[in-house]
């Protein structure tokens, strides 16, 4: 199995689990709440399959594998985070977790696109230079 395959079964495995846990969280009987819910649930499913639809787009190895581990640590702990507020926490404001942690998700993304962009630039720039070296 190449790394994007995996990529991709993690990435529906993840917003399958992320899906039930907004029915779990919400209230599916009344035909109202679907209105709300669905963009709810783009919101909160969006982190994981934003990485692997990056990643999908034409891009290097190592951006596929840093896609991938982002993918990978930020469930984790997202899963934690979801199963102390939804499982262990008897707050009424555990589905406060479903707005918060997408938000945290989303700008870590956004982050480590900013981060691999600048690497992507001192690498170009690193090439330019040891070309201009070499005198080609």
């Amino acid at each position: 199995m190449t790394l994007m395959t995996v990529f991709r079964i993690l990435s529906v495995l993840v917003a399958f689990v992320l899906g039930a846990l907004v029915f779990y969280a919400g209230e599916p009987s009344h035909l109202r709440w679907w209105m709300g819910a669905l963009p709810f649930a783009l919101w909160v499913i969006g982190p994981a399959v934003a990485p692997c639809l990056i990643a999908n787009h034409r891009s290097r190895q190592w951006f596929s594998i840093t896609m991938f581990l982002y993918l990978a640590v930020s469930s984790i702990f997202s899963g934690f985070a979801y199963y102390d507020a939804f499982f262990l926490s008897k707050s009424s404001t555990a589905a406060l977790a479903l707005v918060f942690i997408p938000l945290y998700q989303w700008l870590a993304i956004a982050l480590l696109l900013f981060l691999c962009l600048g690497i992507r630039r001192i690498g170009r720039s690193i090439e330019k230079s040891r070309e201009v070296r070499s005198g080609c």
